[in-house]
């Protein structure tokens, strides 16, 4: 083997070592796999019905925008147990794509873009509720939440435009919605809002130190591999 097909092997073997590693990066991943059993039967009952995966995708969206609207008139704890009901249709639409075979690049950029419409929309139901209330302190809380929600999604978007798995963080979509739903559920607002905001900040700060991390790796690896084709070449 020469040495510039042993380079091309190590890239690729590097290249499934992230494969891998990447199928658990998120628990989203794990709970899709895990609730597969559930998920797909359904999503044959829903294709059956004609309904279109990007359909499943903007109802979710005016589902939760029903919820940040009971949030935005004071009733968190039925808001919470509301997100909680209507957030399985927020996953359905992906498992209806995946099962009929209906997956589209189109599709996956709409439901990317309204779930960062829906996020942005819950929050500032929340902080409307609190604006109304006097509670500056939740209000600055939120608006950090939002802005590191958003870095959050942001950062994860750049990162695989520029060919990097990025799926790791404490707090990514799956997370954030089960936080937000049980927290007011269960009537601890306050620690809620202090979770959101801290939590989504650390996420976002892990992606950009996990790709930094990657991205030095790969340099280190691909400057190896270059001195030692150099060092092997013919004379």
């Amino acid at each position: 083997m020469s040495s510039t097909q042993r380079v091309e092997a190590k890239r690729r073997a590097r290249q499934e070592r992230e494969r891998k590693r990447e199928r658990w990066d998120s628990l989203t991943d794990w709970a899709r796999d895990r609730a597969a059993f559930l998920t797909v039967p359904i999503a044959r009952l829903v294709g059956r019905l004609g309904v279109h995966p990007n359909t499943l995708t903007i109802v979710g969206l005016a589902l939760q925008v029903g919820v940040a609207v009971v949030f935005g008139l004071g009733h968190l704890r039925l808001g919470g147990c509301l997100l909680l009901i209507v957030a399985p249709v927020d996953a359905l639409d992906g498992a209806v794509a995946r099962t009929l075979g209906k997956q589209s690049r189109f599709g996956a950029f709409l439901d990317s873009t309204l779930d960062r419409i829906a996020d942005a929309v819950l929050i500032l139901g929340l902080a409307a509720h609190h604006i109304g209330q006097g509670d500056h302190l939740p209000v600055a809380l939120l608006l950090t939440a939002l802005v590191s929600v958003v870095m959050v999604s942001y950062t994860r978007a750049r990162a695989e435009a520029l060919g990097f798995p990025c799926k790791v963080g404490l707090l990514t979509r799956m997370e954030r919605i089960v936080l937000i739903g049980v927290l007011l559920a269960v009537g601890l607002p306050l620690v809620m809002v202090w979770a959101l905001a801290v939590l989504s900040l650390i996420t976002m700060l892990q992606r950009i130190l996990y790709v930094y991390a990657i991205s030095r790796r790969e340099e280190r690896e691909e400057h190896g591999e270059e001195g030692s084709a150099e060092t092997e070449a013919p004379r």
